[in-house]
């Protein structure tokens, strides 16, 4: 596909659930793996998609050398990791993994935190927290720019990045004050979700914007790379179908002993993290003795949909249905249902559009309020 990027051996930390101590409701699986590089602090991450065999795949692209943070001070860019400026030590701070960058004016601390969105039930994502303090005697002018080397959207046909109103084939900068809040790349067995908005802090400092674009276009500048929208994410002759996102933090003033930080979260797909009003709760009903045989109703997903809509009045029907063998409250199989729909939707395997994403809102509320 690319011509380019010899990979790397990595070392350091791995991420487990059990080991970090994520609570007691969590799987003591390890399904975050993270290496990250002692000489130049820079991070490869993985999903454990199979764990009958213990397989893991990237979420971008492994070579932790593609992906990595420039510092701007005072005009002047500084890449992490291979500047000699700043020196580079990995470490742990309560557990958790931790690189440092340190010069004579400034240290960067980039934090690594394990996270479980909304619907997962492990941790399946990390929290990047990145510290910016000036260590010098003056007010200095600051700025960052992350740049991650994303590749599960590429190939023939592949849309390399979502979000919310945007299907982001060629190049695209999106502004952080945007009502964007993610952006997603897609792969066969997994996908990267990245955050524009904080789902857990909405006061948190956006990114100004992100520029969605050929990698080597963005890795070959120290700065600001050109913004040239439409173009494709081929930079010729080695460079094809190479899509790569930057965050931009524009320089703002440092004062003397002051500290910026950014967040920035990384997880696999998991859309009602961002909206949780999309968020049905499992429903989970107390045991009925005895046991009751009961026949099975299938619903089938070709029955309810019909292309991107959906058929409520056929959910209700084939809920009544169920209520009447099994006495269970009948809104409470429609929420169940709702949910299961939502499911499939995140999943991929559905599609549905924001009129139907809007009367599904609207009928688990309505449903919800209706429940014994």
């Amino acid at each position: 596909m690319i011509l380019r990027k010899r990979p790397v051996f990595l070392l350091l930390f791995i991420f487990l659930a059990s080991v970090l101590n994520l609570g007691a409701d969590e799987t003591k699986d390890s399904y975050i793996r993270m290496l990250i590089k002692d000489r130049t602090g820079r991070y490869s991450l993985y999903f454990l998609t199979d764990p009958e065999n213990m397989k893991y795949k990237p979420l971008f692209y492994s070579n932790a050398n593609t992906s990595f943070l420039d510092i701007n001070v005072n005009g002047t860019s500084y890449r992490l990791g291979s500047s000699g400026v700043f020196k580079t030590r990995v470490d742990r701070e309560n557990t958790e993994p931790v690189v440092i960058y340190e010069s004579s004016f400034l240290t960067v601390k980039e934090i690594f935190t394990p996270v479980k969105t909304l619907s997962s039930l492990t941790a399946n994502g990390i929290r990047i927290t990145i510290q910016i303090q000036n260590k010098s005697e003056n007010d200095l002018s600051v700025g960052l720019r992350m740049l991650l080397d994303a590749n599960l959207g590429e190939g023939r046909k592949n849309i390399p990045f979502i979000t919310e109103n945007h299907n982001i084939i060629k190049e695209k900068i999106i502004e952080g004050s945007s009502e964007e809040r993610y952006w997603i790349s897609r792969g066969k067995d997994v996908s990267l979700m990245g955050s524009i908005a904080d789902p857990l802090d909405e006061n948190a400092r956006k990114p100004d914007y992100l520029h969605f674009a050929n990698w080597k276009k963005l890795s070959d500048v120290p700065w600001k790379a050109s913004y040239h929208e439409g173009r494709s994410f081929n930079k010729l002759p080695y460079s094809v179908g190479d899509s790569a996102v930057c965050y931009y933090w524009e320089p703002r003033s440092l004062e003397r002993g002051g500290t910026f930080t950014y967040t920035v979260y990384l997880t696999t797909e998991d859309i009602t993290w961002y909206y949780p009003e999309l968020y049905v709760e499992p429903v989970r009903p107390a045991p009925v003795e005895p046991v009751v045989e009961i026949p099975e109703i299938v619903v089938e997903p070709e029955e309810i949909f019909d292309q991107s809509a959906y058929n409520l009045a056929f959910i209700e029907d084939q809920a009544r249905k169920l209520s009447l063998l099994t006495n269970e409250d009948y809104n409470v199989i429609v929420l169940r249902m709702l949910k299961d729909i939502l499911n499939q939707f995140i999943a991929g395997e559905i599609s549905l559009n924001e009129l139907d994403l809007l009367q599904i809102d609207l009928a688990i509320e309505r449903h919800g309020s209706r429940q014994e």
